[in-house]
């Protein structure tokens, strides 16, 4: 029997409701504690690197480069580059693995060497509550600015 059995069954609704605030709590405060808050505005309108954790033994990074518009996807831009615009040219960070953003009828996908394509949810741009993943799991660890040297115009 799980604890969540246990207080169904056997504790009162008025106890195992607070029982679920402080569970909901402690999540929230260790989220906090864990990963980096988003700026009241958002990330701003431009070009970003999303670094992910991928939920794989050696656990590494995942840096995505993204259009993004507060606390989502640029939506406009993205459709743009996946349908052919080419992608702007960025310093990637040594060691680091990349992956490329990639979009088919309603979904976003990360397209990573190894795994294939992940799906990412729709949701906001949140550190440690947005993510996705198929065959291995995304978890969204930051938002960084992308250094870009043509100001966001792609070289054809």
């Amino acid at each position: 029997m799980t604890i969540h059995e246990f207080i169904e069954r056997h504790i009162p609704w008025r106890y195992g409701r607070l029982y679920y605030r402080a569970v909901g709590g402690l999540r929230r405060l260790t989220r906090r504690l864990r990963y980096r808050r988003m700026p009241p505005d958002g990330w701003g309108k431009g070009w970003r690197i999303l670094v992910f954790r991928l939920s794989t033994p050696t656990r590494p990074e995942l840096h995505v480069l993204a259009p993004v518009d507060g606390d989502s996807f640029d939506w406009k831009t993205l459709r743009v580059h996946v349908r052919g615009k080419p992608w702007p040219e960025y310093a990637h960070e040594a060691g680091k693995q990349i992956g490329v953003m990639a979009w088919e009828g309603h979904h976003t996908y990360v397209v990573i060497d190894g795994f294939g394509p992940q799906r990412l949810s729709m949701g906001t741009l949140v550190p440690g509550e947005f993510g996705g993943g198929v065959d291995v799991g995304l978890v969204l660890v930051d938002v960084r600015n992308a250094a870009i040297a043509d100001l966001g115009e792609a070289k054809a």
